[in-house]
């Protein structure tokens, strides 16, 4: 185990430990959720530098997804202007991949120069919020039909494109916007869905080509090691979401969501 532990960039067995703890919870939450991954796998940028932690999370996210490749084809393809019409996003995802695409080189300039503390900071508060926000939204928070539009999709998209480059949670900013115009639970899902298969993709191919050097061999060792545990633990919580409509089950995820960002949070007032 020392001699494994020795060609990986982290410190001990208590830390490889943690992290397979973490990518086993983020893995059942998004089967559970259908996105989120990243959320609560921000945490393991409490053992791992951002330039390593993201590229692991998107890597491992994207391999989620790739357990549903034949129904996330069809949700990629499905969503056009006139179906999702239907459920309550007026404009199609078309504005939300433009606005993503633009707001992704930003968001990957900050992952690869701002310090590691700051990022720790944004994204913990960006969870926080977001949790907070949804167990606690009032009904009235909804926005009125009209002000949707192809600029306001755009605009959402590359908040979610720059998040998707600094904290690999591309889908957060599509989840909080369709939560707030009131689109259908089905909507909803296939929207962001797609959005974070585009996203991730684009960003996992822009950093290997602008920074291979953050995918060396410590980098494919972590991955492979955890992938088995991601890819199980995402199986059972597709099982949980199929066998189970309780509200108060999607409270508890929520909650998990806002002890990972305040642990973010804590953990940079240390650093």
């Amino acid at each position: 185990m020392q001699a494994l532990l020795s060609s990986l960039p982290i410190a001990d067995v208590t830390a490889a430990i943690l992290l397979i703890t973490i990518y086993a919870a983020s893995a059942t939450f998004s089967g559970f959720s259908g996105f989120g991954f990243p959320a609560i796998g921000s945490l393991t940028m409490v053992v791992l530098a951002p330039q390593l932690a993201i590229p692991l999370l998107i890597s491992l996210s994207l391999a989620t997804q790739a357990l549903g490749s034949v129904a996330l084809w069809r949700e990629f393809r499905d969503p056009t202007r006139r179906s999702l019409q239907r459920h309550g996003v007026a404009s199609g995802v078309g504005p939300y991949l433009i606005g993503g695409v633009s707001g992704l080189p930003l968001g990957l300039l900050l992952l690869s120069h701002a310090p590691a503390k700051l990022l720790m900071q944004v994204v913990g508060t960006v969870v926080v919020c977001y949790a907070v926000w949804s167990l606690l939204k009032p009904a009235a928070a909804l926005l009125h039909r009209t002000r949707q539009g192809p600029w306001s999709s755009l605009l959402v998209g590359a908040a979610g494109g720059v998040l998707g480059g600094c904290a690999a949670f591309p889908g957060l900013a599509v989840v909080i916007w369709t939560g707030l115009i009131g689109a259908s639970k089905e909507s909803s899902r296939s929207l962001t869905r797609s959005f974070i298969l585009a996203m991730q993709t684009i960003a996992l191919s822009l950093l290997l080509i602008t920074h291979p050097h953050w995918f060396n061999v410590g980098f494919w060792t972590l991955f492979l090691l955890a992938l088995p545990t991601t890819l199980l633990f995402f199986q059972l919580g597709v099982a949980i979401h199929r066998c189970t409509g309780d509200s108060s089950c999607r409270r508890i995820t929520l909650i998990a969501l806002g002890c990972a960002g305040l642990g973010l949070l804590f953990k940079s007032t240390l650093s």
